[in-house]
């Protein structure tokens, strides 16, 4: 059943008005509701919804569930990317160690072609399965059109219920052993708190060193500030409004342009009216 709650319980911001919320917990229930004009969330990184909330239905995903068939590993869409890093681990499955950090679910990860440390979910990906036009379709690999942080679905409103992922066998203490310095490195490059991850995707160079060397660390608007610890990120300090964030945003976009003539593209998505 849905109702209208706050997004904000449902962004990693801890931001976001109201909205008619579903839990999706049942593929069935995809299928049922999912009509392609609502907006879908998995773990709600990446995304900033605005203080109004939004007068179209949100699907929280929660298809959940791992399935380990020889060196395939399948996975719902909700399923969190540390939980599928760490089983894969266990199991002695290379590929995903780069995941471990990483606040977001399968789905998501998919859509954007999430990625870290060299690693990218094309790498690894078989298929996905989607759900388009009330009908599921399974797409390869090669039919999903990756590029850095896209594919074809980061521009469609489709519903990804699941994927397959192709990994090499390998030692399982070694394994867990680099996806904990990979973590070890995210805890001493990134910043602890309230954020929705990288802001502003790579250019010709990081996004951060355009924003740290045009001197907008640690600007702050309302609660939202810049991180000191990595331009990238803005953190909700607490009591952030959306248009805090989104007046950041805009600021460095500004700057950045100006002083390098460089603009930087969003990695965060809106959701709502601004």
């Amino acid at each position: 059943m849905g109702g209208t709650k706050p997004l904000s319980r449902y962004t990693t911001y801890r931001i976001g008005g109201p909205a008619e919320v579903y839990e999706i917990r049942e593929a069935a229930q995809a299928e049922a509701l999912f009509t392609g004009g609502e907006i879908v969330l998995g773990g709600g990184s990446n995304v900033l919804a605005a203080d109004a909330g939004t007068d179209r239905r949100v699907l929280i995903n929660r298809l959940s569930g791992i399935v380990i068939n020889g060196n395939r590993v399948y996975a719902g869409s909700g399923t969190f990317l540390p939980k599928l890093a760490a089983v894969c681990a266990d199991a002695g499955f290379s590929g995903l160690e780069w995941a471990g950090g990483i606040p977001g679910t399968v789905g998501g990860a998919v859509c954007i072609n999430a990625g870290a440390f060299g690693g990218a979910i094309a790498d690894v990906l078989l298929y996905a399965d989607v759900l388009e036009d009330g009908k599921q379709r399974r797409y390869g690999a090669a039919d999903c059109r990756f590029s850095y942080r896209r594919s074809r679905f980061t521009d469609q409103n489709t519903y990804i219920t699941g994927a397959c992922f192709l990994l090499k066998h390998g030692d399982p203490d070694a394994i867990a052993a680099l996806g904990r310095a990979y973590q070890a490195r995210r805890r001493l490059t990134q910043p602890v708190g309230r954020s929705a991850g990288s802001v502003f995707k790579a250019a010709d160079r990081p996004a951060g060193w355009y924003i740290d060397r045009a001197g907008l660390k640690g600007l702050s608007v309302g609660g939202a500030v810049i991180s000191d610890k990595h331009a990238n990120f803005i953190l909700n300090t607490g009591g952030a409004a959306a248009g805090d964030v989104l007046a950041l945003m805009r600021r460095i976009e500004e700057t950045v342009f100006q002083k390098f003539h460089v603009m930087l593209e969003r990695e965060i998505r809106l959701i709502g009216e601004f």
